[in-house]
Formats: structure tokens, C-alpha cells, sequence
């Protein structure tokens, strides 16, 4: 029957019911999977000259400063190609004494230089003597390292250091994947600098790259910490000057931050007014006199070895390290000690420095410490007054007569009565840079959940375009040319500006900055639409969009062409007037707007920031209808249609110098370094195994002849011969098979001796370990025995055989382990032991836990077998005897180990012995069939078949 049928197909109530934890526990499984967030994490870099810090941050966790090889906060910016392998940071610095021509340092501010036409000796900034690099002039103007045999670019040498860099981030970032990169970059950084080194990151495959001005990541990580709420007698604005002091140059900005409101939170609103930048003055630069007054002084009293340490890079590279420790010195004492053991010949040098000696060495450097200060208000069109706090960064602007100068002059253009400008330090100077370029992306990113800043920053450089014919030939007009106003200096990072100009031919737009050229964009295609397929219709609209983007580059995103074209559409009606004006989506006949008019978009609407580029454009409003009579006299309705033809800028760089790398160019970089990561990896590898190879040998000579143990296990024949092996593979790490051996064959020397040595090791290690066995024998059995007596006295509930199982488990243990002990006495020390103490320790690590899980067995209080509950009818039931006996198997089968039903629920019923298919069981499942249907399965009705009652025979 039907009934049948359906309670065939559908379990009994216990076993459906017992079906939705499981089912519950899939759906939370799948639920979470949904929610879990897939997100990476930010990296963010602050490239200094001198020393470059990494931090990295992601959703629902704080940002983190990376620490290097070292377990130091911040990396030297140096990379050695010197040794077998690449070397970075603190291990290229102590390599450059032995190869300071293949150890390039203090490269960043050479991105993006132009050194066309310069002499040699004008191509490094840094002194020649101390820095002796082979530097040349690439084909595209930018400077590059001759290492060797190898030539490598400056965007190169910088790729090998983010490539590193990003390496360290790894471990930080708990191996997640880095999916954005944010690097920091001085304010007044030129257009080729800035693609520079974005063209260094894409080598290096930093995802997503972007710059930041490094002062503006800096005064970013302290917009988080001020409450410019206007409550409580706080102040709602403040503008701040941050002075940030590195290793190579000086860097001023001003800032102005003012309260804000963001989801009716208070936030801030910050807002960079005003940078600049000097060259003239950094501690690098101090370094750097330093060590030379020192270099002169000893010359003056070795006069016999003056010649010779100035070709010494060795003990030029003593000095300077010296000098730099000196710095530090007198930022807090008055006075140092210069000393330098075996500095040249195996002759020491030491001299006493004082602070005022310093100063006076150094007093044309600091003069130049307050200039960034006023080109910076200056540009930002304030003065000494409108500032409220001076905020120090950097990591040279502890030398204290740098703060007095800087003092000093605040002070002096201080106007009378105002309150007087401390210096101050709110943030870490030397991280701020890097945690603020952190932010920066964080702050910018849907992803983080952070306090969010309103950030404002601006360009230091203007950008103009000039546009041009492409091809003269096919100009009718003769110096035709136009020049636009882009983006001024101080305009805001982020901005658009529109260009539209009427032209029918080919044009070459050319982005000009601070006058000097620095891209050009070929737009072809023109000049084919206007002669070709729409060579009827009026001459096109030229339309540009240009962005200068958040790493402050200018970029063409967008050029189209736009022809006007008046197409019919259908007759007027008879009472419609001769000339009318429709809406911009006018239909035609059938209901349905233009496709090429819906497409039109904005190419012949003028945004806030286009500009007309020619007075003659004659653009036609975008949606105009006019009532034209036609030869018999009818009058028909006209649309205006753009005509949208899409150009393709080429990039072209004739007369720019430096010339940015080209895709292929960079590609060619790109596969250079991977290969040389692979070649710096197989080393390493080999020089572990080769590592591996010599402390086995040196270890196992140690055991095998000096270890009792040892000794005691093996015979006078078998140390011979491994004496004579370990000598032998000793020997042979000297030849030249072993010196250009690989890893493969150092790992199969390895285990020639392994097969060895091991079987000695191991029987002297199960010598050792049987002397404490009987010791640990005795505590377990103390155990069981000790839980077996507490067992049978205070858990009466527990069942005999479950005691019995324990019981058996230790007269077991106790006959075998007899008979392997006596089975060992027979056996010589020299051969294989008869059993290993691993397995003593497994089977007695069975019996205690065996015993353990007797005290957690858990008291069940028996069922109330004499109610009504359950009972199904005049069939079984609780009074049925059979099935008391299944409930009770169930339950005991619960409560065996304590483990909330998870055993019973992962066995699946397996310990009921076949219960389920006995034929009681199958009995009661096919009354069950014949008595519930699906229309009421809770009350037993069985529909048209049930009794009067309505009341089921179960």
C-alpha cells in the first residue's frame, strides 16, 4: 500500500531524530566556510637611504614592524654580490670590506636620475674612496653597477632589495599571501623617479605596488593618536611641522589636521600643505666627516702609511663604522673615545673627540637646516605663526646640536608673544614611516576595519600637455600645436583633468614636468575614423582624461574620439511644430532609446576638471531633434548620435632621459633575478648537506670511540671500519668531486655512513634505556593496581569484565616482557636486542590508559521502565523485556567512555552485536510499515485504514 510504502522509505523515529545533530554540524561547517574572510596582508616599506624598515598588518590584527635575520627592527639598505651567494643588509655590510665594488649602498636616491653626458666621477654622490663602485650610464640614461662580469640597473639592485624584504614579510605575515605593497618615497620625488621604482617593486613581483610620501606615512601614524573633537576644551585643528631628518637628506612638511565625522564617529582630516626636500644635510653626511678627520689624523701620525690606507677599502671601512658609533656617542656624552684596533698594517689608532669638535667639523653641514623649513611654508602660504607643534622623525635628528640650531631658528621666526615651539616626538621616528605606509593602505581598503582617516596629499611638481601633430603630412594647418595646464605644483594627489580639442588627424600628446619632458603618447587611429568610415561627418572631438594617481604619476586613461552625427529617425507628426527640442533619450518608433546613444556616456560631457584645448570646438549638445522638410515637403525628425571611436595610447619616450624600463626589459629583469634566487637556493642547499656531512662525521667519531655505550655494543672490527669510512668521506670533502658535489650526492655519502653508525648508536641507546626500564615497569603496575583497588571499591556501577579487560592486560605484559628479558640474556650485546624498549613503553602506556578510563565511567540511574512513555501500543514497548535489553545495551554503550556519545554516534551502532538485525528488531520495523503513514506519522494514524478510534494497532 502507499502507507507501506512511504514508512519504507522513511527510517523509524530514533533514527531520523538521531540524523540532525549531524546535519546541524554540516550546516555550521558550511556557514563558517562562507563567513571565513579571504584576505592577505599589507606590506608596507620605508626605503631609506641608509636603512629600510617593513611592517605588515592585516584584518583583525595589529601592525607589526618585521624583524630580520638578525632579530633586528631595521635592515642596512646594502646588497653584496661578493660571496657565492647573495647577501643583504647587516651580512652585505661586513662584506663589503672584502668586495666594496660588488656591495651597492645608499642606491634608492639614484632611482630615476638622469646622468646623460656626465663624467664618471660626477655619477656617484657618495665619497669615491670609501664607496669605489664601477658605475656607467645605461642606454637609457640611469645609472648602473658593473659587478663582474655582470651589469646590473639601479631599478634592479632595488628589485634584489624589495624581493628581500618581502621575503622577511613572509614569516611575519604567518606565510599568508602579501596582497598589496605600499613603499615610501620622498615628497619632491620626480616622474621618473616614481616610476622607477615602482618599475624595481614589479620586478621584484611586489603585488599591487603604490607609493607614499614617507613624511605623509609619518604624520598619518600620529593622526590616529590626536582628538580634535572640539570637546572638553579640545582643540578641533592643528597644524603641525614634521621635520624628518634621515640618513641623506632633510625632509620638511606641513600639515594641517582638523576634526572630522565618519559614521557619527570623530575621526580626523589631515591634510598635507607643503614639503621639501634637502640634499645638503643628512647623519649619513656626518658619518662621512667624521671619518674623514679621523682618516686625515692618523695619516698625520703614520706619515709612512698615508698613501697606503687610502687605497685600503678595509680600513676605510673600519673608519666609517667607527665613525658612526662615534655619532651616536656624542648625541649623549660630551665626549668619545675614536679607536680603531689594527686599523692599517696591524697599527692601532685612537684619539679623544669632543662634542664642540664635532660641532665645528660639521658647521657648514647644519647651516643648511632651517632651509627646507621656509620653502615648506612657503608653499604652504603660512608662516611661523600658524604653527602649532614641530614633530621630530627620522633617525638623525638626535644629534643634539641639530636640535639647538633648529631651536633656535623656530625661535627667532617666532613672532613676539606667541607660545614658544618645542620640539617634539609623539611617534617612533624611525618606524612611523613604515607602520604609516602601512596604514595608508589599510586606510584605503574595504577590507580594515580602522579608524578612518580623511587623507589629503599633494604633488610638488607641475604637469603640462602639449599636443601635436603625429604625422605633419597629414596636418592641413601649419604649426598647429595647443598647450593645456594639467595639474599645478601643490595639486591634490588623486585629481582628474579632462582635454577635449577638434581635430581630424593623428596626435602626439606630450606630459611636460616643471618643463622638462618626461612621456609622450602617440594617438593613432584619428586620423583613419575621420577619412575612412566617417568621413562625412563634421571633424571629431578629441576627448583625454588624465589622472595624476595616488603615487603621484600622471596617467592617460582614457582617449575616444567623438563624431556628431544628425540621423533620421522618423516623420513628425502633423501637429508637432517645425523645430523642437526632445529629452537626451529620445526612442524611436518602436519604443527603444538609440544603442549607440545609450553608449555615448560622458565623451562629449565636460567634467569639473576638463579643459577646452581649441575655441573653435564646435560640440553639439548631446541630445537635440530638430523638424527638417524634405524635398516633397514632409517634414522628418533628426537625432544628434556620437560616434565613439576608442584610441590606443603608445607610450614613447624620444628625448626623455632617463627612459623608464620597458615591459620586455622589465620581464628580462624579472627572470634574471628568479634565476639567481634559484642559484642563491641550490647553494644553500648544498652548503647545509655539505654542513650535515662534516658535524655527522665529527659526531660519530666522538660516540663511536669515546661512548661506553658504544663500546660496549659493537666489536674492535666494526669501529675499525668505521673509523677508516668517517676518515675516508673526511678526505673526501676536500677533492673536487666534493667541492662541486650537489645535494643529492652529499645526502647519499650521508647515509653510506648512517647504515653504519645507526645500528651501533641505536643498540647503545636500548642498552642505556633498558637499565630504567624496571623502574618505570614498577610505577605503572603501582598505578593500575593502585586504580583497579579503587575501582572495585567506590564504583560499584562499573561492570566485572571491564576490570577483568585491565586485569588481562597486565598479566599479559607481565609473561612477555619475562620472556623477552630472558630471550635478552641469552643474546650478546652485539647483535640486535630481542625487544626494543619503545615497545615496553607503548604497552605500558595501553595499561595505564586502559585503567585510567575506568574512573571515568559515569553512574547512569536506570530508566523509569514502569511509565507509559514509549510504549507503542499493545506491541513491545518499555514492558517488553527485549526491548528494555536494547535501551539498556544503549545506553551502557553511552557511558562506557565518558565521551558525551561520540563513541556511539562514530561506531554507528557496532557494539550492539547485530542487535539491529535481529529478528526482533526487523519485526517491529515491519509493524511499523503497516502502521504509520506520512499523513500523521506522530500519532500513529494510518489514514482511511485506521480502526474507528483513529488509533493505530502499534
Amino acid at each position: 500500500t502507499a502507507a507501506t510504502a512511504a514508512a519504507q522509505r522513511r527510517p523509524p523515529a530514533m533514527l531520523r531524530t538521531a540524523r540532525f545533530p549531524m546535519m546541524m554540524l554540516l550546516g555550521a561547517a558550511l556557514l563558517f566556510c562562507c563567513l571565513a574572510p579571504a584576505s592577505g596582508y599589507l606590506l608596507g616599506i620605508d626605503l631609506g637611504s641608509q636603512f629600510f624598515k617593513v611592517a605588515v598588518v592585516a584584518p583583525g590584527k595589529p601592525f607589526e614592524i618585521v624583524h630580520n635575520q638578525h632579530s633586528k627592527r631595521k635592515t642596512p639598505t646594502a646588497v653584496s654580490f661578493t660571496e657565492k651567494v647573495r647577501t643583504f643588509g647587516d651580512d652585505a655590510v661586513a662584506s663589503a670590506a672584502r668586495g666594496a665594488h660588488k656591495t651597492p649602498m645608499f642606491f634608492p636616491l639614484l632611482l630615476g636620475r638622469n646622468y646623460t653626458g656626465k663624467e664618471s666621477t660626477d655619477l656617484s654622490y657618495l665619497p669615491e674612496r670609501f664607496y669605489p663602485y664601477q658605475l656607467v650610464v645605461n642606454e637609457s640614461g640611469s645609472l648602473g653597477y658593473d659587478i663582474g662580469e655582470d651589469r646590473y640597473t639601479v631599478e634592479e639592485i632595488t628589485a634584489h632589495l624589495i624581493r628581500f624584504a618581502k621575503a622577511l614579510s613572509h614569516d611575519a605575515a604567518e606565510s599568508t599571501a602579501v596582497t598589496e605593497t605600499i613603499i615610501t618615497v620622498p615628497s619632491t620625488a620626480t616622474f621618473a623617479q616614481r616610476r622607477a621604482l615602482l618599475a624595481a617593486a614589479r620586478i621584484a613581483g611586489a603585488p599591487r605596488p603604490q607609493l607614499v610620501h614617507e613624511t605623509s606615512a609619518a604624520a598619518l601614524q600620529r593622526s590616529l593618536d590626536l582628538d580634535l573633537s572640539g570637546v572638553n576644551g579640545t582643540k578641533n585643528s592643528s597644524t603641525v611641522l614634521f621635520y624628518n631628518m634621515g640618513a641623506r637628506h632633510v625632509e620638511a612638511c606641513v600639515v594641517k589636521f582638523a576634526g572630522a565625522t565618519h559614521m557619527s564617529k570623530p575621526t580626523v582630516a589631515m591634510d598635507v600643505l607643503g614639503c621639501d626636500v634637502n640634499e645638503e644635510l643628512g647623519g649619513h653626511h656626518v658619518d662621512m666627516t667624521i671619518a674623514q678627520k679621523m682618516l686625515k689624523a692618523f695619516q698625520a701620525k703614520n706619515p709612512k702609511l698615508a698613501d697606503g690606507i687610502e687605497k685600503s677599502v678595509r680600513a676605510l671601512k673600519k673608519l666609517e663604522k667607527e665613525a658612526t658609533g662615534l655619532k651616536h656617542v656624542l648625541s649623549a656624552n660630551k665626549e668619545g673615545l675614536f679607536r680603531v684596533e689594527s686599523l692599517f698594517e696591524d697599527t692601532d689608532f685612537a684619539q679623544q673627540v669632543k662634542r664642540e669638535d664635532l660641532e665645528e667639523w660639521c658647521s657648514e653641514i647644519l647651516s643648511a637646516v632651517d632651509k627646507p623649513i621656509a620653502k615648506a611654508l612657503e608653499l604652504a602660504n603660512l608662516t611661523m605663526a600658524d604653527l602649532d607643534e614641530v614633530e621630530m622623525i627620522g633617525g638623525a635628528w638626535r644629534i643634539p646640536k641639530i636640535q639647538s640650531v633648529l631651536a633656535d631658528h623656530l625661535k627667532a621666526m617666532r613672532p613676539a608673544g606667541a607660545p614658544p615651539l618645542n620640539l617634539s616626538q609623539h611617534v617612533n621616528g624611525d618606524e612611523a614611516m613604515a607602520t604609516g605606509a602601512a596604514f595608508y593602505g589599510a586606510n584605503s581598503s574595504v577590507s580594515f576595519r580602522t579608524k578612518r582617516i580623511f587623507f589629503t596629499d599633494a604633488s610638488q611638481h607641475s604637469y603640462t600637455l602639449e599636443l601635436s601633430p603625429l604625422n605633419a603630412s597629414q596636418n592641413p594647418e601649419e604649426n598647429w600645436g595647443k598647450t593645456v595646464e594639467l595639474f599645478p605644483a601643490g595639486s591634490k594627489l588623486r585629481a582628474r583633468k579632462g582635454v577635449k580639442v577638434t581635430v581630424g588627424f593623428d596626435v602626439k600628446a606630450s606630459l611636460f614636468e616643471d618643463g622638462n619632458p618626461v612621456m609622450h603618447w602617440a594617438l593613432p587611429g584619428l586620423h583613419e575614423a575621420a577619412t575612412g568610415k566617417y568621413a562625412a561627418l563634421p571633424t571629431p572631438l578629441l576627448s583625454l582624461k588624465l589622472d595624476l594617481d595616488s603615487s603621484g604619476i600622471v596617467q592617460l586613461s582614457s582617449a575616444m574620439a567623438v563624431f556628431d552625427e544628425n540621423v533620421t529617425i522618423g516623420e513628425a507628426p502633423a501637429a508637432t511644430p517645425t523645430n523642437t527640442t526632445e529629452g537626451s533619450n529620445e526612442t524611436d518608433a518602436n519604443g527603444t532609446a538609440s544603442e549607440e546613444e545609450a553608449a555615448s556616456g560622458d565623451a562629449s560631457e565636460g567634467g569639473e576638471g576638463d579643459v577646452e584645448a581649441s575655441p573653435d570646438s564646435n560640440e553639439t549638445a548631446n541630445a537635440t531633434d530638430s523638424g527638417n522638410a524634405t524635398s516633397a515637403g514632409k517634414p522628418v525628425k533628426t537625432k544628434l548620435k556620437k560616434r565613439k571611436v576608442t584610441l590606443t595610447p603608445i607610450e614613447m619616450f624620444e628625448g626623455v632621459s632617463p627612459r623608464p624600463l620597458s615591459l620586455e626589459e622589465m620581464k628580462i629583469a624579472a627572470d634574471k633575478l628568479t634565476v639567481l634566487e634559484e642559484f642563491d637556493a641550490e647553494i644553500r642547499r648544498v652548503d647545509a648537506a655539505k654542513n650535515a656531512l662534516e658535524a655527522y662525521i665529527y659526531e660519530s667519531r666522538d660516540k663511536v670511540n669515546d661512548d661506553e655505550h658504544c663500546q660496549t655494543v659493537s666489536t674492535e672490527e666494526q669501529r675499525s671500519e668505521i673509523s677508516e669510512a668517517l676518515m675516508a668521506m673526511e678526505d673526501w670533502l676536500y677533492e673536487d668531486e666534493a667541492i662541486h658535489a650537489n645535494v643529492s650526492l652529499l645526502n647519499d655519502k650521508l647515509r653510506s655512513l648512517q647504515d653504519l653508525v645507526v645500528p651501533i648508536r641505536r643498540r647503545a641507546w636500548e642498552l642505556e634505556q633498558r637499565e630504567l626500564l624496571p623502574e618505570i615497569i614498577e610505577k605503572v603496575k603501582e598505578y593500575v593496581n593502585s586504580t583497579l583497588t579503587y575501582v572495585e571499591n567506590n564504583m560499584t556501577w562499573v561492570d566485572a569484565k571491564e576490570l577483568e579487560g585491565v586485569k588481562n592486560l597486565t598479566t599479559q605484559f607481565e609473561a612477555w616482557y619475562a620472556n623477552v628479558t630472558e630471550q635478552q640474556k641469552e643474546k650478546p650485546l652485539t647483535e640486535e636486542p630481542a625487544y626494543g624498549v619503545g615497545q615496553v613503553k607503548s604497552l605500558l602506556h595501553k595499561m595505564q590508559t586502559e585503567a585510567q578510563r575506568l574512573t571515568k565511567i559515569k553512574k547512569i540511574d536506570p530508566m523509569p521502565y514502569g511509565s507509559d512513555y514509549g510504549k507503542y501500543g499493545g506491541y513491545g514497548g518499555y514492558d517488553d523485556p527485549r526491548m528494555r535489553k536494547y535501551y539498556e545495551d544503549m545506553m551502557r554503550n553511552f557511558s562506557r567512555n565518558g565521551t558525551n556519545y561520540s563513541n556511539w554516534f562514530n561506531r554507528n551502532g557496532s557494539n550492539f552485536s547485530g542487535f539491529n538485525d535481529s529478528d526482533y528488531m526487523r519485526s517491529f520495523y515491519e509493524h511499523a510499515a503497516k502502521n504509520f503513514t506520512d499523513e500523521n506519522p506522530e500519532n500513529g494514524s494510518a489514514g482511511p485504514e485506521a480502526d474507528e478510534t483513529g488509533k493505530s494497532e502499534l
